[in-house]
C-alpha cells in the first residue's frame, strides 16, 4: 500500500486520509511514526472502502462542457450547448440542452435546472411520506451545500440540498424521509432510526450508496 507520511513536529495524533485522487496520506510526529505505521495497517479495511467510495464519486461528477456528462436522477446525460437568444435548460432523452448566447457559466444554469427538477419531485415527495409518518414539515427551501445532503431546523423547516438532483430517487426519497424524521427525533438515536427503518428497513445500505 503506498502512502505518503508528513512528519509533524509537534502533533500529538495520528492522522489517516484518503484525498479526492486516492492518494493515502499519515500525519504524525517522529516519535509516533511506529505507531502511525502499524495503525495504517489496522485501517487497511477502512481505507479501501474510502477509496472505492472515492472513485465512485469522481465517476458521477458532472462535467459542465459541450458534450459533457451530468446527471439527473441516477440518469447520466450527454450536455450539448446550443447557441439562442434566451439562455435555458432543455431536457431531451439523454441529452441535457444548455441555450444561451453564450456559454460562460453552465454549472449555474444546470444547478438552476436541479432546484427547479428536484422542488418539483420533493413537494409531491414529502407529501406522500408525511401521511405515512404522520410528520408535517413547517416549511421546505433549497439551496445548494457542500457536505449535507439536508437538515431539519428546530421549528421543522426541511432544507434540501440542489444537487440531491444527479441521485436516484430511492436515495432522494431516504434523505426525505430522514429529514422528516427529525420533526420527531432532533437527534440520531435507536428510536430515530426506528423511525426511519418504517419507510427504509436497509437505510445502512442507502446511506453507503449515496455521494455527491
Amino acid at each position: 500500500m503506498k502512502y505518503t507520511h508528513i512528519i509533524k513536529p509537534n502533533i500529538k495524533h495520528i492522522y489517516i486520509r484518503v484525498d479526492k485522487n486516492n492518494n493515502i496520506i499519515l500525519t504524525s510526529s517522529s516519535l509516533m511514526k511506529h505507531e502511525a505505521i502499524k495503525l495504517l495497517n489496522k485501517k487497511k479495511e477502512w481505507i479501501k472502502k474510502a477509496v472505492k467510495k472515492n472513485s465512485l464519486k469522481q465517476r458521477k461528477e458532472n462535467i459542465y462542457e459541450d458534450k459533457g456528462t451530468v446527471y439527473l436522477f441516477g440518469k447520466a446525460l450527454e450536455l450539448k450547448f446550443i447557441f439562442n437568444e434566451k439562455e435555458t435548460m432543455l431536457l431531451d432523452g439523454t441529452t441535457l440542452f444548455y441555450c444561451g448566447k453564450k456559454h460562460l457559466n453552465p454549472q449555474k444554469t444546470v444547478e438552476r435546472f436541479y432546484k427547479n427538477e428536484l422542488k418539483n419531485y420533493i413537494e409531491t415527495k414529502v407529501k406522500y411520506f408525511s401521511k405515512r409518518l404522520a410528520l408535517y414539515p413547517k416549511d421546505i427551501k433549497y439551496r445548494k451545500m457542500k457536505r449535507r445532503l439536508g437538515s431539519c431546523s428546530y421549528d421543522n423547516i426541511l432544507t434540501f440540498n440542489t444537487l440531491l438532483a444527479k441521485l436516484p430517487k430511492n436515495e432522494i426519497d431516504y434523505v426525505i424521509v430522514h429529514e422528516l424524521s427529525h420533526i420527531k427525533h432532533k437527534n440520531h438515536s435507536k428510536i430515530f432510526w426506528e423511525e426511519v427503518s418504517k419507510i427504509f428497513p436497509n437505510y445502512k445500505e442507502i446511506r453507503k450508496s449515496i455521494t455527491l
